[in-house]
């Protein structure tokens, strides 16, 4: 995890919108599955299963559309907890494809290093990494 790029530091693995623990694309049991702007729990994508919302920048509980249910809002490269864009509510910055803890870009800070052609969102990380 952080700056690592050995394959024994595979946090994740995303295959087709379906997210899997560690280098285990292979595995009967997906943590995520990511369509239409949503992660679902597993391999379902029953709205009953749904975690997240991603919709104009913000990151909502399930299905909600409730100012209530934000749990993240998105605002150039950087997570905020809730509906804030305070400096002091940030949880973590996207910069060249690595996310920092909070509002750094100091290498010690860095948790997650993202390769692969299929890049996603900022929203789409901070759910798999969350929820904080």
């Amino acid at each position: 995890m952080g700056n690592s790029t050995f394959s024994s530091d595979i946090a994740y693995t995303i295959e087709a919108g379906v997210v899997y623990s560690g280098d285990n694309s292979f595995s009967p049991q997906p943590l995520f599955t990511y369509q239409d702007f949503k992660l679902y729990k597993g391999r379902s994508t029953m709205s009953f299963d749904c975690l997240y919302s991603i919709k104009d920048n913000k990151v909502y509980r399930g299905e909600s559309n409730f100012s209530s249910n934000i749990i993240y809002t998105i605002s150039e490269g950087k997570v905020y907890r809730g509906n804030s864009t305070f400096s002091t509510d940030c949880l973590f910055t996207m910069e060249e494809n690595k996310i920092y803890l909070g509002d750094s870009n100091f290498s010690s800070d860095c948790i997650l290093t993202i390769e692969g052609e299929n890049i996603y969102s900022l929203a789409f990380y901070a759910c798999i990494i969350g929820p904080y």
